[in-house]
């Protein structure tokens, strides 16, 4: 894949893009790290942003198996205890196994959970898009999932602000190797008007 040239930042007012917080994760994840992924309408970005740099350095299922990220991402770290893991994960994927996270608080298993918050399928609105129909399901702006995250008992954090993400992951990439409490940062993103796989 052809390496992207990140974003510039928003100006002021611009709402964040999923490649915004692809880049500055590329920017300060340790190279140990273990990304875990499903965000089907940024995949193309967070492939050509977002290098793999060691062995088990990106994991990802095939298109259509949704849920898998976030108990993935957990039974990783599990596994590799010694190895920082993050999960990229869009907002309607989340919702497939959004229990896991408390699995991570229940045993102690601090992963980094990264959601991509459009507050909808976006994936599918450009399927539908393609087949010059309406979407015919709703989307869901109101669904708060660091909301359910904190009612599982795990951390979260929604920023909706380029310095607020800044901010949140200058603070939690330095303690991702030796955390054992899971966090969600729930990140607002525009939804992406097209899509190329």
């Amino acid at each position: 894949v052809e390496r992207a040239v990140a974003p510039p930042p928003p100006a002021g007012g611009e709402p964040l893009r999923a490649a915004h917080v692809l880049a500055e994760l590329a920017r300060r994840l340790p190279a140990e790290t273990v990304l875990v992924e499903e965000t089907p309408s940024s995949r193309p970005e967070l492939h050509a942003l977002v290098p793999a740099r060691s062995p088990l350095g990106f994991l990802s299922a095939a298109m259509g198996g949704l849920g898998f990220a976030l108990p993935a991402a957990i039974g990783v770290r599990m596994g590799v205890p010694e190895r920082p893991v993050v999960a990229v994960v869009g907002d309607g994927s989340s919702l497939y196994q959004i229990q896991a996270l408390w699995t991570a608080v229940r045993y102690r298993v601090g992963v980094l959970f990264v959601v991509l918050a459009n507050g909808r399928y976006a994936i599918m609105d450009r399927l539908a898009d393609a087949h010059e129909r309406a979407a015919p399901w709703p989307g869901f702006e109101e669904v708060s999932v660091s909301g359910m995250a904190e009612a599982l008992g795990c951390r979260a954090r929604r920023v909706t602000e380029y310095a607020e993400l800044l901010g949140e992951l200058d603070a939690l990439v330095p303690e991702l190797a030796e955390s054992a409490r899971p966090m969600v940062l729930e990140v607002a993103v525009r939804a992406e008007e097209t899509f190329e796989p």
